[in-house]
Order: structure tokens, then C-alpha cells, then sequence
């Protein structure tokens, strides 16, 4: 699982490009494992409404530049554009779409003009329902309440923003579980991911790709499962 995990933060800050100028916010930032990641730039803030992760995620990082923040992610405490660049990985599946929308509104709001935000779901999950111990109903598997692909992240945002470029990642966890692979320097890696993508899966990690606008607009990135 830490392989997984230190892959997911390399395609993080592959596709954010955190600079020490910027002020980096991570939502859902969970136990702070991508956080740390991104903890080189003026400011990096991680927020979470999980009280046990952020005691977590402080043990995990011992720094004065990391600030960890309790709140709900659809009532961000922050104020308007105060950020250069956020994360919202792995949670958009898990929330019904008014919250979805109210978080992405939020994100937007804290956001500067012309900044970058990288967001990870699960590419078209096929959502599998178990029966509850407890309540006997059937319940999403892992709370992923949604399948997810491109479009249905660009239905949730604010129109302004623009997608720069999307990648896919067939095989996470195979690729990354395998003892042999962990110390591949990360392009090499994804090189690696690529071929495998498309022999298994019939398709590699660059999907999608465009320059960066020249209009002032709020601008994404996103990578799949």
C-alpha cells in the first residue's frame, strides 16, 4: 500500500508542479501522506474532517510550512483566493452530487485567477453494492456513491475552468504492489504503466492533453484509476 500511495503523490505533484512561490491547499488531505509532497512551497495547508487523520497527518509531518486544518470541505475556512493550486484526490466519488458541487464551488472560491487544481477519482468504476451488517441494506462498496470519468468531473466544476490534460492509471496497483517495481525513478514508472495500460486495458496514461489557455480561467488536471 505505501508504494500505491508514493505513486499517487509523484502523479500529484507531476501534474500540480508545486513551486516554492505557491500556496498549495489539499482537500481530503486524510493522513497527509500527499501533503508532504507538496510541502516545499510558501504555504501548504491540509484539511480534513476526520479529526483521528489530522492527528495522524501531524505526527507524519514535523514542519512549520504545513499547516493542518479541521473543517467540511463544502465550507472551506479560508478566504476568497487565497490559494495558487489545490488537490482533491479520491473524493468526489464518495459524496452525493449537492455536496459535490458545493465543494467544487468552495475550491473555486478559494482559488486565485489562473490557478491550477488537480483532482483523482476512480475512471468508470463499476460500482459493486454489499449488504450491510448492520442495517441489512445494500450499501456502495468503499462509499463510492458514483462512477467517474472526464465528463462527469467537468459537470461538477465551474465553467471557467479547463481541463489541461488528463492521465490514466490502468495499473496501480499492479505495478506499484509488485516488489520489483518500487524503485523505478517515477517517469520510468509511468513509461512502464503505459505499456501495461495498453496490453490489458487497451489504453495508456495521456488520454487527454492540451496547452495551457491564454485567458484568464481556473485551469485542471486530473488522474484515473
Amino acid at each position: 500500500m505505501i508504494y500505491r500511495q508514493l505513486r499517487r503523490a509523484q502523479a500529484t505533484v507531476h501534474l500540480l508542479h508545486p513551486l516554492e512561490t505557491d500556496a498549495v491547499l489539499d482537500v481530503g488531505c486524510a493522513e497527509g501522506y500527499v501533503t508532504g509532497f507538496l510541502s516545499r512551497t510558501r504555504i501548504t495547508v491540509g484539511m480534513d474532517i476526520a479529526v483521528d487523520s489530522l492527528m495522524q497527518a501531524r505526527a507524519r509531518i514535523d514542519s512549520v510550512e504545513v499547516e493542518f486544518v479541521g473543517a467540511d470541505a463544502t465550507r472551506l475556512p479560508f478566504r476568497d483566493g487565497a490559494f495558487t493550486k489545490a488537490v482533491v484526490l479520491e473524493i468526489l466519488e464518495h459524496l452525493p452530487e449537492a455536496n459535490q458541487r458545493m465543494l467544487a464551488h468552495e475550491v473555486d472560491r478559494v482559488l486565485k485567477e489562473n490557478a491550477r487544481l488537480a483532482i483523482s477519482v476512480p475512471w468508470k468504476e463499476r460500482i459493486t453494492y454489499t449488504k450491510c451488517v448492520h442495517c441489512g441494506n445494500l450499501t456502495p462498496l468503499w462509499g463510492h456513491l458514483h462512477s467517474m470519468d472526464e465528463e462527469k468531473v467537468v459537470s461538477i466544476l465551474p465553467g471557467h475552468f479547463v481541463l489541461l490534460r488528463s492521465i490514466h492509471l490502468p495499473n496501480l496497483g499492479l505495478v506499484s504492489l509488485a516488489s520489483v517495481f518500487k524503485h523505478l525513478p517515477f517517469k520510468l514508472w509511468l513509461c512502464l504503466n503505459d505499456i501495461l495500460g495498453l496490453l490489458r486495458k487497451g489504453y495508456g496514461s495521456y488520454s487527454y492533453f492540451r496547452d495551457r489557455p491564454r485567458v484568464s480561467s481556473a485551469c485542471w488536471e486530473v488522474y484515473l484509476g
